[in-house]
């Protein structure tokens, strides 16, 4: 489902919708929108690093979930872990070993449980923020919120949330 057809499919598409904004950016320049060109270029950029990450994912043998998982995340996030798994590669991790292609394999299943690891944190992190956003919206109403309390209700350390929920408001 995850396998190189895919990747190379949406690496193109997100290729012309890199070609599409800076279209956009172009004729809004002309018309003198300097904000909606700017906009459009910044949309240009990021489809250009998503087709940089699809590309990158080709010829990969980690698992399609851990693939999926890196293209669910933030795009440099995504791009960062394979970089650190490019930069580490089998002869320097597989130290004192022959090249075994079962260890080699087993190495593979390591890099999909990273990229799970990676989206594992990804999630946490955009949860911690959501749930310090709907925090301050609720003090902003006049609602005292008990955060040892609500510690308690997710999980998530007092200390986490007391520091995150001082720092954004």
């Amino acid at each position: 489902m995850f396998g190189d057809d895919h990747f190379k499919k949406e690496a193109e598409r997100w290729r012309v919708n890199a070609g599409d904004h800076y279209r956009r950016a172009a004729e809004a320049d002309k018309l003198g929108q300097a904000e909606q060109a700017a906009r459009a270029r910044e949309l240009a950029v990021r489809a250009t690093r998503k087709a940089e990450l699809s590309e990158r994912l080709i010829g990969r043998l980690q698992t399609g979930g851990g693939k999926l998982e890196l293209t669910s995340i933030d795009t440099e996030a995504a791009l960062k872990i394979l970089d650190r798994f490019d930069s580490n590669p089998i002869e320097e991790v597989l130290a004192h070993a022959e090249r075994d292609p079962y260890a080699e394999a087993r190495l593979e299943i390591i890099r999909g449980k990273a990229c799970s690891w990676a989206f594992g944190n990804a999630v946490r992190a955009e949860a911690i923020e959501e749930i310090v956003r709907m925090v301050q919206i609720m003090e902003e109403e006049g609602v005292e919120v008990n955060i040892a309390a609500l510690a308690r209700m997710t999980g998530i350390s007092r200390q986490t949330l007391h520091t995150r929920v001082r720092t954004a408001g």
